[in-house]
């Protein structure tokens, strides 16, 4: 079974050009539509939310410490 892929510097050359075009968003713009996408958000969905990210930083430290010690 073969596969057909595009030669890689064909892929490179579109990456670069779609990077090209793109206007970098300011801190202050970001931050403005993270609030408008959390003003939808319920009571509940801000709580499941904030406690998956809870986890995922608890996460992130375990990983850090044991990368820590390992090293």
């Amino acid at each position: 079974m073969s596969t057909a892929t595009a030669p890689v510097n064909e892929y490179v050359s579109s990456l670069t050009e779609s990077a090209q075009n793109e206007t970098a968003l300011s801190d202050v713009e970001i931050l403005r539509r993270v609030r408008r996408i959390q003003s939808g958000w319920s009571v509940t969905e801000r709580m499941d939310r904030r406690r998956e990210a809870g986890k995922r930083f608890a996460s992130l430290l375990e990983t850090l410490a044991l990368d820590h010690h390992a090293a």
